[in-house]
């Protein structure tokens, strides 16, 4: 299995950051693309001979090319999937393999969260969603008035006119889902909130390029068995379904999701990463060390080894059983 993890504040190539994240055991940096409308192949070339060089791999990126005038048909659109195009040529000819899409507007931001403070564990503190707070909000009007049908539309459209470009580049998109996954965000329609969502998503243009990010967080948030979805579609406590919703808590500690199966489940579906932790609770010293709200720097490197210590028994069990 492949390991990755995001630290330390502010630029994600620092050569510091980049140094821990190798003396932690990590194989790989999920990256982050250039902040240009084209992704140049000489800035490409850079951020992944940089992450090389300390040993590294940069097959993926976190992030995916400005796509909002494509999904919400504002004016710019054809010159944004042109630009688009463009980037997953360079991408692929570079030598990343996956970039991920995350279709949300931001209003006021994607990952939604009611309390960002919430205590847990021995007094950390992490973020929180509870729907009931915040559904008698007023829309918002920053990106119009959209349906549902139109944001569907929108989607169609974009994989339909890059995925081809993508095909012939070598790159994969991967989706991920809605944080939180709530049918609506501020008056705004959020449409991937379930896996029979991303079941429609996948046959809008059936390509080995497309598939979804598979987010155990968001995944638990709808209230799915995320082992179960694994198998099927190749830690939080609580739910949206729930009263008082969730609440994003420490890797290793009691919530919906049996992080053993979990893990044991992408041995079995032949899954070898990359995979991170992402957001984790706030404990003492982040404010020195940590970084920004949900990405603190502390509780992610326990995160990091409470994983590597799950694959591990599930590798030793795995090598046990083929000896018999």
């Amino acid at each position: 299995m492949r390991f990755a993890v995001t630290l330390g504040r502010g630029h994600l190539y620092k050569h510091e950051n980049l140094q821990l994240m190798k003396q932690l055991g990590c194989t790989d940096v999920i990256g982050q693309g250039p902040k240009s409308d084209v992704w140049e192949y000489g800035d490409l070339a850079q951020l992944k001979k940089r992450v090389e060089n300390r040993g590294l791999r940069l097959d993926v990126f976190e992030d995916a090319p400005n796509h909002h005038k494509i999904i919400y048909n504002l004016p710019g659109r054809e010159e944004q999937v042109e630009n688009f195009c463009k980037s997953l040529d360079n991408v692929g000819a570079v030598g990343i393999k996956v970039i991920k899409l995350t279709h949300g507007p931001s209003i006021p931001n994607r990952v939604w969260r009611t309390d960002r403070d919430k205590p847990t564990r021995g007094g950390a503190t992490s973020t929180a969603f509870d729907d009931a707070l915040v559904k008698d909000i007023p829309p918002s009007s920053k990106y119009g008035t959209y349906t549902y049908d139109q944001i569907w539309e929108g989607m169609e459209y974009l994989l339909k006119n890059t995925l081809p470009t993508a095909e012939a580049a070598g790159v994969r998109i991967a989706v991920h889902p809605d944080d939180p996954p709530i049918a609506m965000h501020l008056g705004f329609p959020r449409i991937l909130t379930s896996i029979g969502a991303f079941d429609r998503l996948l046959e809008i243009y059936p390509s080995d390029n497309i598939g979804l990010l598979f987010c155990q967080g968001c995944f638990a948030e709808m209230g799915v068995n995320v082992p179960a979805a694994i198998y099927t579609r190749a830690r939080v406590k609580g739910s949206l379904t729930e009263p008082g919703g969730f609440q994003e808590i420490f890797h290793d500690d009691a919530g919906h999701i049996d992080m053993y199966d979990a893990m044991k489940a992408y041995y079995d579906v032949g899954f070898y990463g990359p995979m991170r932790p992402d957001h984790a609770p706030k404990v003492q010293e982040d404010d020195r060390m940590g970084g920004p709200d949900q990405y603190f720097q502390l509780a992610k490197v326990l995160a990091l080894g409470y994983m590597k210590g799950l694959a591990q028994s599930i590798e030793k069990v795995n090598d046990s059983n083929e000896e018999r």
